[in-house]
């Protein structure tokens, strides 16, 4: 009964601080949606951008461009060797009829047609080569490299890297913004909750003079930057939830993420906004208040 009567008395006194020095508590709290509306674009993109590359991944192989004039014989000898070397796990043979007609299903496609003008072309035969894992893009190549019969080796991999990069480098910065504001946060609502304390300096030096203990005294301005925290985790999931409906198409259409976007994920989104509202809210309290005690015990 005494713990649910300090709770209680703890919640009252934190909801009465909050809305007495209101103008301080709602710019805090305005930087909290900030904050986590920057987290939530972040984590959004970054997770889109790791399904992107997952999909890339899955069509990363390695083509070989082959002799013309190769008897089945050989053909069939080529593809044993290519299979047995580690990290290949499909080997398929195209022969220039079959690419040709995958050149005019493309043209189809697009709603034109293939037209060479009357010229003679004939497409060159091709092994496509799967892969068990993408890095091994490197190694089959070097292993193709020096056959007389492959005149070309063609892979996915430079797109691997090249969106690995721009992954780092948006999480980079992505990080290093949130950062940044987050600090801002912190500083505000330490600020909030130090115009709180010395606000109510008499009234805290009157409940230590009746014995009050500093944690008596501490958690209903915790629980204040708590709410801080609580107020703008709750606006950034509504405006997040608002937008869901709108931005899926565009995301699986630009990163290819059908998983990404599921509702599994959205609450996984929204627990993480809760969980950095509500930590941020209680640190930056209880660095003010813990500052406040110390110079003042």
């Amino acid at each position: 009964m005494g713990f649910a009567r300090f709770v209680g008395f703890s919640v009252v006194r934190a909801w009465q601080g909050f809305w007495r020095n209101a103008m301080m508590s709602l710019a805090a709290t305005a930087t909290v949606i900030l904050m986590l509306v920057l987290l939530a674009a972040l984590f959004i993109v970054i997770a889109g951008l790791n399904s992107g590359l997952e999909f890339v991944e899955s069509k990363v192989g390695v083509t070989a461009e082959l002799q013309d004039g190769l008897s089945e014989t050989r053909v069939e000898g080529l593809v044993a060797e290519i299979e047995a070397i580690p990290g290949v796990s499909t080997v398929d043979y195209i022969s220039p009829q079959e690419a040709l007609t995958r050149l005019k299903a493309v043209f189809a496609e697009r709603g034109e047609e293939l037209d060479f003008g009357g010229a003679d072309i004939r497409l060159q035969a091709t092994l496509e080569i799967g892969l068990t894992e993408p890095e091994f893009a490197r190694d089959v190549s070097l292993a193709l490299t020096d056959r007389p019969v492959v005149t070309r080796i063609t892979t996915r991999q430079q797109e691997v890297d090249t969106l690995v990069g721009v992954i780092n480098v948006i999480r980079t910065v992505g990080i290093g913004a949130v950062g940044l504001v987050g600090l801002t946060v912190l500083f505000m609502i330490i600020n909030t909750i130090r115009i709180a304390v010395y606000s109510r300096a008499r009234e805290i030096e009157i409940m230590r003079l009746v014995g009050a203990s500093d944690s008596f005294i501490r958690w209903p301005f915790i629980l204040e930057g708590i709410l801080c925290g609580l107020i703008g985790a709750l606006v950034t999931v509504a405006l997040v939830t608002a937008v869901w409906e709108p931005i899926q198409p565009v995301m699986v259409a630009v990163f290819q993420m059908p998983t990404a976007v599921s509702r599994e994920f959205l609450a996984t989104l929204a627990l993480l906004l809760f969980a950095v509202g509500l930590g941020v809210g209680a640190v930056g309290s209880w660095i003010s208040v813990r500052s406040y005690l110390g110079a003042t015990s």
